[in-house]
C-alpha cells in the first residue's frame, strides 16, 4: 500500500498550507479533497493489490503501437484513421490483445491459409459500407457521372 501511504502524505502536506489571505479559496478546495479522500480513500487503491493489473501500461501501449504499424503497412496508408480500428471500433483489437496476453494466439504459420481467407472475407464484408461511404465522399464527381449514366439509361428504356 505504498501508493496509499504516498497519497496520504501528499494530503497531509496540502493540509499544512496557509489558511489566511488569498490562500483561503485554495484551502477550501484542499479541505474538500481531504474530506473526499477520507470517505473514499480505502476504495481507491485496490488496483495495486490485484496481480492481474500491471503496474504500468507499457505493454498495452506497445501492443497498440505495433498493431497500428502493421495495419498501416498492410493497408498501404500513412494513417489508421479510416482503417479497421476506426471502422470496427476498438473492441476487436482489445480482444486480440487479451488473447495475446493469455497466450492463446497462434503464429501465422500454424494456421491454414483458409482461416486467413475466411477472416479476410469477413473483414471485407464488415468494412464494405464504410469503404463505400468514403468513396462517395472522395470521388463524388465519378459517382455522380455513374449515377447520371444509369439514370439516363433507365429513363431511355421504353416501358414494357
Amino acid at each position: 500500500m505504498e501508493a496509499k501511504a504516498r497519497f496520504d502524505a501528499h494530503l497531509a502536506e496540502l493540509a499544512d498550507t496557509s489558511r489566511a489571505g488569498l490562500a483561503a479559496a485554495t484551502v477550501e478546495f484542499v479541505d474538500g479533497v481531504i474530506s473526499r479522500a477520507a470517505r473514499y480513500g480505502d476504495h481507491l487503491f485496490h488496483c495495486f493489490d490485484d496481480p492481474r493489473i500491471p503496474a504500468n501500461t507499457n505493454g498495452l501501449e506497445q501492443f497498440f503501437g505495433v498493431s497500428k504499424r502493421i495495419l498501416r503497412h498492410a493497408l498501404g496508408c500513412g494513417s489508421t484513421t479510416n482503417s479497421v480500428v476506426a471502422n470496427l471500433g476498438a473492441e476487436p483489437l482489445l480482444a486480440l490483445h487479451q488473447l495475446r496476453q493469455a497466450g492463446g494466439m497462434q503464429t501465422a504459420s500454424s494456421r491454414p491459409p483458409i482461416v486467413f481467407e475466411d477472416a479476410h472475407r469477413k473483414l471485407a464484408e464488415a468494412e464494405a459500407p464504410a469503404i463505400r461511404r468514403r468513396s462517395m465522399v472522395r470521388y463524388s464527381d465519378r459517382h455522380i457521372q455513374r449515377l447520371r449514366a444509369e439514370w439516363f439509361t433507365t429513363a431511355a428504356e421504353p416501358d414494357a
